[in-house]
């Protein structure tokens, strides 16, 4: 049985992270671990998944909001074979993702976040950059706020083709096209004509690699940033989920400098799904 893990402060924020998961894996018997961290430092921020939680005096009962939030997803999505847990710990969100990914079979993170709010275009908040930094080995899917479960019939992926990654050995993008049948967008921003003798090889490797698959390959001209250049492309062709492969040397370093990385999903949003290129 699958087993993913699922982050929540008890927001509205962290609950859309845990129905769309749900809603994802409706088909399949899974085990979801709700995790809540009470370190000092989030004790102080109060602050998981990307928006606070408010209470009258200031404070949460996890035991409690533990049970009416399994009843609610319960409820909310009936009819679906999953195991629900609870986890509450005082050790920091990151240590503990990272010992259970370590020490468990555990197949995806999923973290809710803030979305735009109206102080700034941010996607992707201090919490999970801090997450996605650490993690290693398993992917990590964030779900923006107030996000509606989209069946992911095309599928979002970003390559500046500088390495090439065997689509057979990354289970969370194979998993998900497979089940619905999904299209595959390669997203290159720049042109073909400009690719380099090594980007060209690898490019024509994913052409060979994804020959059993439904795939369009886009090669758009830069506009502004690279996040603003993806955003139009993700408009334009309806992308409902984007994927990016988490590596050392590849452009997403870019992309989490950028400030406006949120415009990847400034509309109606869109979860990202990160994964590190030595995932299982």
């Amino acid at each position: 049985m699958k087993k993913i893990i699922v982050p929540s402060d008890f927001s509205e924020n962290a609950y859309a992270a845990l129905h769309y998961a749900s809603k994802l894996y409706g088909d399949e018997s899974i085990h979801i671990v709700v995790l809540h961290s009470y370190s000092s430092q989030n004790r102080k921020n109060n602050n998981l998944a990307g928006l606070s939680v408010k209470s009258e005096n200031g404070k949460i009962n996890p035991e409690e909001e533990s049970k009416k939030l399994l009843q609610k997803i319960e409820l909310n999505t009936p009819k679906q074979n999953h195991n629900y847990e609870f986890i509450l710990t005082p050790e920091s969100l990151t240590s503990t993702i990272n010992k259970m990914v370590k020490e468990e079979e555990i197949s995806l993170v999923v973290m809710g976040d803030k979305g735009r709010t109206s102080a700034e275009d941010v996607l992707v908040g201090s919490t999970t950059i801090k997450v996605l930094k650490s993690l290693e080995n398993c992917p990590l899917l964030i779900v923006p706020n107030h996000v509606k479960f989209v069946v992911p019939l095309k599928i979002g992926f970003a390559s500046d083709y500088n390495e090439f990654f065997s689509f057979s050995k990354f289970k969370p993008i194979t998993r998900l096209v497979r089940q619905f049948n999904s299209e595959i967008h390669i997203i290159n921003v720049g042109s073909e004509k400009e690719l380099d003798k090594t980007q060209k090889e690898n490019y024509d490797k994913f052409i060979v690699d994804l020959t059993e698959y439904d795939v369009d390959f886009h090669f758009v001209p830069k506009k502004g940033n690279i996040s603003n250049t993806l955003h139009s492309v993700i408009e334009k062709e309806d992308i409902d989920l984007f994927t990016i492969i988490h590596h050392k040397h590849n452009f997403i370093k870019q992309l989490f400098r950028e400030p406006v990385v949120s415009r990847i999903g400034k509309h109606d949003y869109v979860p990202l799904l990160v994964i590190p290129s030595k995932s299982k």
